[in-house]
């Protein structure tokens, strides 16, 4: 949990200032960038990150430095791509006059493979069961990030571009901490190949939930501005930023969960563990909804300084979505830790479809105020559907 609100403390506390500083506009640019790479960072998770939670705890568990070190090498060459695709972006919509958005897209060409990068190195950390030392990279991360973009805000200089120059900087220096004091140094070799063809049998499945797990969190920063301006993408990001402690607090907990039940199932504890794990992270979040209820439209005073006061109306259904990411993460972390990412898979297809669709049609007609209750609506009908394969499954 340490680790966590370290790493994601960071982001979010950046998120929060340039809510503050920046014009909605811009922030609205941003927040349309940031989604397009999280999607760009489902892909390297389910080809990667994913199946190395799955198959580092287990079958390379012994020689986890050198298979780590073959994954690394997949990952750089992923991020150079990565790179040349938003350095496109970038060149393409400066062609056109959108600015802001550009400058987006200039940043993440240096963000996204740094990122990354120390996305997978801080999941090795907890393959390993170290997540002390992802703690340690974590601190460092906090204090290069912020003391960035205070000196950018400082020097008049922050905009969308200097803000994910100061990640791209963090995340770099962190994950190599990191990786210096799990000394993966090693003489042992892991067949590339046969890592290649156990990645994809996993991660095609694992890459797919992934896309489509995306659409439905994600795919109204995309819709929003094309309807309603870039104005209403930033409010919605700002009514999204007050989810961000408890759900970062659920992911810290969650972290755990796959390499955790992979060795309950093989000791045949997985049912007690993963209800277990359910009752921890829905009390977390029931506590935390009824915290927003209460002072929600205070913490929004506080934090904007009153720039997206008129938003407040939606945080009772706000709330309810910790609760229902309660059910989908244990329960989807069931079928993962099972080997069963087809069935993941199937289910996020589902909700990208109803997203794309009916989400999109409400998004158009409703706004934000559309946006919000279809994500509760879509969360619902996630928790339910994992509910059952787990059930069917365990």
């Amino acid at each position: 949990m340490t680790e966590q609100a370290l790493f994601a403390g960071a982001n979010f506390l950046v998120s929060i200032l340039l809510a503050r500083w920046l014009e909605p506009a811009a922030y609205g640019a941003f927040s349309l960038a940031y989604a397009i790479f999280l999607l760009l960072g489902t892909v390297h998770t389910g080809l990667w990150t994913e199946p190395m939670l799955v198959y580092g705890s287990g079958r390379f568990r012994e020689n986890f430095a050198a298979y780590q070190q073959v994954l690394l090498r997949y990952h750089w060459r992923f991020g150079g791509a990565a790179c040349l695709f938003f350095l496109v972006l970038h060149l393409g919509f400066w062609a056109c006059g959108a600015r802001e958005i550009a400058l987006s897209f200039l940043g993440l060409s240096l963000a996204a493979p740094t990122v990354l990068y120390l996305w997978i190195v801080r999941r090795g950390a907890y393959v390993l069961l170290k997540p002390q030392l992802a703690a340690l990279g974590g601190g460092l991360y906090l204090l290069l990030y912020l003391g960035q973009t205070f000196f950018f805000f400082r020097t008049n200089t922050l905009n969308t571009f200097t803000a994910l120059l100061a990640m791209a900087v963090a995340g770099l220096v962190s994950a190599e901490i990191i990786r210096w004091r799990m000394n993966t140094a090693t003489e042992r070799v892991v067949n590339s190949k046969e890592v290649q063809i156990l990645h994809w049998r996993y991660g095609r499945w694992a890459l797919l939930a992934g896309i489509f797990s995306w659409i439905p969190g994600n795919i109204f920063y995309l819709i929003l501005p094309a309807f309603h301006g870039f104005e209403a993408a930033a409010h919605f990001k700002a009514l999204m930023n007050l989810l961000m402690p408890i759900l970062h607090v659920n992911a810290a907990l969650g972290q755990l969960l796959v390499p955790g039940m992979v060795r309950a199932l093989t000791q045949g504890k997985l049912v007690p563990f993963a209800l277990a794990n359910l009752a921890v992270l829905s009390t977390l979040a029931t506590l935390y909804w009824l915290l927003l209820i209460a002072m929600g439209p205070q913490f929004m005073e506080w934090m904007y300084e009153g720039k997206y006061q008129n938003a407040t109306n939606q945080l009772f259904w706000l709330g309810l979505l910790p609760m229902l990411a309660s059910v989908v993460s244990v329960m989807s972390s069931v079928l993962r830790a099972s080997e069963r990412p087809d069935a993941v898979t199937r289910t996020y297809a589902l909700l990208a479809g109803f997203s794309s669709t009916v989400g999109v049609l409400t998004v158009w007609v409703y706004g934000i105020a559309g946006a919000i209750q279809f994500l509760v609506i879509g969360a619902t009908l996630s928790a339910l559907i994992f509910s059952k394969l787990a059930q069917q499954k365990s």
